[in-house]
């Protein structure tokens, strides 16, 4: 797992791949906390801690979702969202940080989708 200020963050991959780049990561805590629930597509309850499987069919929900969140946040003029956490309070995230984790999954899932194999979530 990669750590972000003595926190560990939830890394993700593609089970099966031959070509680009086969794992990202979250880029802070905070911003992973904001993401899961937007990304969690309904087939299962997200395990932080655990090994999470996004099949086929969850990855094509997850473009679909990322694509409104990142629909969404285009629409807001402000480069900063505040958020509520759970143990900092009040923090504000650098949108285009978050566009970018965004643009990250969707680029995961569709690779997942054309390998017909799924996107493993891997908990801290």
């Amino acid at each position: 797992m990669f750590k972000a200020l003595g926190e560990l963050l939830i890394l993700w991959n593609i089970a099966i791949i031959k070509e680009g780049q086969s794992s990202w990561h979250f880029p802070s805590f905070e911003i992973q906390e904001y993401l899961l629930p937007i990304i969690n597509v309904g087939g299962q309850n997200f395990d932080e801690y655990g090994q999470t499987n996004y099949t086929v069919e969850d990855c094509r929900r997850l473009i679909n979702t990322v694509a409104f969140a990142k629909e969404t946040l285009a629409l807001m003029s402000k480069s900063v969202v505040r958020y509520e956490t759970i143990e900092k309070g009040l923090v504000s995230l650098n949108k285009c940080e978050i566009m970018s984790t965004l643009e990250q999954l969707s680029e995961a899932a569709e690779l997942a989708i054309k390998h017909k194999t799924g996107l493993l979530f891997y908990g801290d």
